[in-house]
């Protein structure tokens, strides 16, 4: 029998197509980040909301056939808020919705950057900062992205990588800028244009259709060690014991170190080393039933307030919120031992509200239901060291025969719809070795 570590979606696909599985999960119920959180008739995602895309036609069928009829299709209509001002995004696709300064900035820094590499007179970039510099130029570097990365990833821009930006960050080009500049519309990123989401039950309703084709399924088995013993594995939750041929983990690589037995030293000190940031989130039930038209809005500075972004799910599907309302989420990047973490729950949606009232995207009186998340595990942050650290702890599994998968299985910044293909071909590779 193969053990797999953690319920989340990567380990709920793996177990589905493997003929002798059994997954553990911490928590009561499976889904991972993929759960969903319903409260006086509102419905969210309280990890980071979530769309359905992608540019592979698999996955996008393999939502579809989970889902079935419960399914909405929306067109993206995403703004960053700019100067007091809605700014199409991707950013770059709406110059000339920024004041008229700032898209003659931002559309001459972009071709300066662009005729430097065509030229070959620009250096190739070291660190994530010089790679917005050197693709993008100064004005837009500087208006948003720049300001907005630094406050996601709450890390200098200057001491991350790059390795994790190619599908990341949207990549224009100069047709696509100067058009923007003038007024003639644009898309950027659009293999995200047009997306899916459930129709009832949030981004859960795709565990609950996997969880039919799992055969076992342990909840509440949190993993505090792991050990090899005669060629088998023996996993316990420090009062039970659970034994299987091979192993696969999907939880989080500093959770893994921490539980193997005999993982040596410098691989446990590369697993601690490796950085994410956790996210609260702020979910807001209104009584406007029609709050906007967007499906969200991101908030690039400090004095905007601590969200980075604001999603709106009752603009996704008409299901998740009663008839005559609408919803808000907003997310918040923090760390574990920061202020925003420690925060009360009234504190924090009051700084939402407060933010959200002053800033004219939602009124405080229309705010009828409010609840706060916490998600340890959110985002992969890819620090300069990130490649080496994940590089020792890999090797390292694969010499003991640990299959690693999923977001912080693989500490890698995918989307939903990689945890999915990774989790097939994992499974298909597994299969066709027995």
């Amino acid at each position: 029998m193969i053990g797999i570590l953690g319920g989340g979606l990567s380990g709920l696909v793996l177990a589905s197509r493997l003929r002798d599985a059994e997954v553990l999960e911490a928590a009561d119920r499976p889904g991972g980040l993929c759960r969903s959180l319903t409260f006086d008739g509102f419905t969210f995602d309280p990890h980071g909301s979530h769309i359905l895309f992608s540019r592979d036609p698999r996955a996008m069928a393999f939502y579809e056939g989970l889902l079935g009829e419960n399914v909405c299709r929306r067109q993206r209509n995403t703004k960053v808020f700019y100067k007091g001002r809605y700014v199409k995004y991707p950013f770059e696709n709406g110059l000339s919705e920024l004041p008229v300064e700032d898209n003659l900035r931002c559309t001459l820094g972009y071709i300066q950057a662009y005729l430097a590499r065509q030229t070959g007179t620009a250096p190739r970039p070291t660190n994530f900062r010089e790679w917005l510099y050197y693709r993008f130029g100064a004005g837009i570097t500087e208006c948003y992205l720049l300001p907005y990365n630094e406050k996601i990833w709450k890390t200098p821009a200057g001491e991350m990588g790059t390795e994790w930006v190619e599908g990341r960050v949207p990549d224009p080009p100069l047709e696509d800028i100067v058009k923007s500049s003038i007024g003639i519309p644009t898309e950027g990123y659009t293999h995200q244009l047009h997306f899916l989401y459930p129709r009832e039950g949030g981004v859960e309703a795709l565990v609950r259709g996997l969880l039919p084709r799992v055969a076992r399924v342990r909840t509440s088995f949190r993993v505090r060690s792991v050990a090899r013993r005669g060629g088998v594995w023996t996993v316990s939750d420090g009062t039970e014991e659970r034994e299987y041929d091979g192993l696969v983990s999907t939880i989080p690589i500093p959770e893994l170190a921490r539980a193997l037995v005999d993982a040596p030293k410098d691989v446990r000190a590369a697993a601690e080393a490796l950085q994410h940031r956790s996210l609260v989130t702020v979910m807001l039930g209104l009584t406007r039933p029609r709050l906007n038209e967007f499906s969200w809005v991101y908030f690039p500075t400090p004095e905007d307030g601590w969200f980075n972004r604001i999603s709106f799910p009752s603009n996704y599907s008409d299901r998740v919120a009663p008839e005559g309302t609408s919803s808000a989420l907003a997310e918040i990047t923090c760390d574990r031992d920061d202020r925003i973490w420690a925060s009360r729950d009234e504190d924090l949606v009051e700084h939402v509200v407060e933010r959200a009232d002053h800033l004219g995207v939602f009124r405080r009186e229309d705010v009828v239901a409010a609840r706060v998340a916490r998600t340890p595990y959110a985002y992969v942050v890819f620090d300069r060291d990130h490649r080496e650290n994940l590089d020792r702890v890999r090797a390292h599994a694969d010499a003991e025969g640990i299959r690693l998968l999923g977001r912080f299985g693989q500490f890698d910044y995918i989307n939903t719809d990689q945890c999915i293909l990774r989790g097939l071909a994992l499974a298909a590779e597994m299969e066709g070795s027995r």
